[in-house]
C-alpha cells in the first residue's frame, strides 16, 4: 500500500510539474505576442527585408565607424574604418562568414571561434519574432528589474549551445537586455550581457540604436547607430564569401 501510494503522490508530482510547464510556455507565448505587436506588429516585421546601418562603436578601447547591412534571415555585411584601416566581415548566411582586410583585399575564412559568435549574431529577427519556426523554445521566467525598470523574463533555447535570458521591459514590452550563453567550437562557454536603448522606428518597426555588450564586468563594445535605413539597394555578391 505504501509503494502504491508513493508511485501515485510521484505521478502527481510529475502532473503538476507538467502542468507548470505548459503554463509557463503559455505565459512566454503571450509575452513573444505582445513584444511583437509592441515593436510594429507582423505586417511590418515582415515588410522591413533589410536594413542599412550607420554610426560609431567603441571596442577595446579604439573608437570605428561603420555601416552595416542586413538581409533576413541572417545575411549581415559589416565595413569598419580606423585610424585609416578599413576592413569588411561578412556572411550570406550559408557556408563560413569571412573577413577582408582592406578595400581590395582577398575575403578570407574567419577562424572557427569567431565565425561560431559571427552566425549566432547574424539574425535579423529578435529570438520573440516567429519563435516556433526558428526552433527557439520560450519558458516564462518571473520578473525582474533592469536599472530600477520592472522588467518580465524569458529564457530562449534554441540549442544547448545557445540559450538567452530576455529582459522584456514591462511599459514598453521592448528587449532591453539579454543575457546569452553559447558554446565555442572547442567547447568553452562565452557569456555576454547586452542592454538595448534608444529605440526609434525603421519603417514603422521599434528598433534599439544603441548596444551595449559586456562580459562580465568588462566592456565588450558600445554601438551608436546614427542613422538605419529599411530595405535599402543592395549590391549582388555583398554578402557573398566569393565576393
Amino acid at each position: 500500500m505504501q509503494v502504491r501510494f508513493s508511485t501515485v503522490l510521484i505521478g502527481l508530482l510529475v502532473l503538476a510539474g507538467a502542468q507548470t510547464a505548459k503554463a509557463n510556455a503559455n505565459v512566454a507565448a503571450d509575452i513573444a505576442r505582445i513584444h511583437v505587436e509592441a515593436i510594429g506588429g507582423v505586417d511590418r516585421i515582415n515588410r522591413l527585408e533589410s536594413l542599412r546601418a550607420g554610426g560609431e562603436t567603441v571596442a577595446s578601447g579604439q573608437e570605428m565607424d561603420f555601416q552595416m547591412w542586413a538581409r533576413r534571415p541572417n545575411a549581415v555585411r559589416i565595413e569598419v574604418e580606423a585610424q585609416g584601416l578599413y576592413m569588411v566581415q561578412g556572411w550570406s548566411g550559408e557556408g563560413e562568414p569571412w573577413i577582408q582586410a582592406g578595400a581590395e583585399g582577398e575575403r578570407r575564412a574567419m577562424p572557427p571561434a569567431l565565425a561560431s559568435a559571427f552566425k549566432l549574431e547574424s539574425e535579423f529577427d529578435d529570438p520573440l519574432v516567429n519563435p516556433e519556426e526558428r526552433g527557439y523554445v520560450l519558458d516564462y521566467a518571473g520578473e525582474d528589474e533592469v536599472g530600477e525598470r520592472p522588467v518580465v523574463k524569458l529564457i530562449a533555447t534554441r540549442s544547448a549551445s545557445d540559450q538567452s535570458v530576455l529582459y522584456i521591459a514591462a511599459d514598453t514590452y521592448f528587449i532591453v537586455r539579454q543575457d546569452r550563453v553559447q558554446l565555442r567550437p572547442d567547447g568553452s562557454k562565452s557569456e555576454t550581457q547586452t542592454f538595448y536603448g534608444d529605440f526609434r522606428p525603421v519603417q514603422g518597426v521599434i528598433l534599439p540604436h544603441k548596444v551595449v555588450v559586456w562580459a562580465g564586468e568588462e566592456l565588450v563594445s558600445e554601438t551608436m547607430m546614427n542613422w538605419m535605413e529599411g530595405n535599402p539597394p543592395l549590391e549582388k555578391g555583398m554578402f557573398a564569401a566569393e565576393g
